[in-house]
Formats: C-alpha cells, structure tokens, sequence
C-alpha cells in the first residue's frame, strides 16, 4: 500500500481547490483511503505534476497571502 502524500497540513486553497500540504482534490483525499495502489499512483503522478508547477513555499505557507 502506498504511503499518503499527507504532511499534516490540511487548508484547502480556496483559489486552486488543492491542499496547501499535500496538493491533493478533496476528491482525491476522500477517495485516497478506499483505492488500490493502481489509482493512488495517477493520484501521486498529479500531485508530483502541481508541485512542480508551484513555486516552493509559495502563497499562504509562506505568508504572501492577506
């Protein structure tokens, strides 16, 4: 079974719809803990895909936001 990419920083970007931790959907969080390996790999890809996209430490994490 494949580890979650959850680091315990559960706030849902209202802009992106993603988590600011773990750069996963509320979908893909919810589905995360009734899926196969199969589904949590495309899952990973995703997450692996947006955070390389996304700056380091950018927006709320680091502040920037009001």
């Amino acid at each position: 079974m494949l580890p979650s990419p959850c680091i315990n920083v559960c706030k849902m970007d209202a802009d992106s719809g993603l988590c600011l931790g773990c750069f996963r959907t509320l979908d893909e969080i919810t589905v995360w803990s009734r899926t196969d390996d199969v589904h949590r790999t495309r899952i990973l890809a995703a997450v692996a895909e947006r955070r390389a996209e996304t700056a380091p430490l950018a927006g709320e994490l680091r502040g920037d936001k009001p």
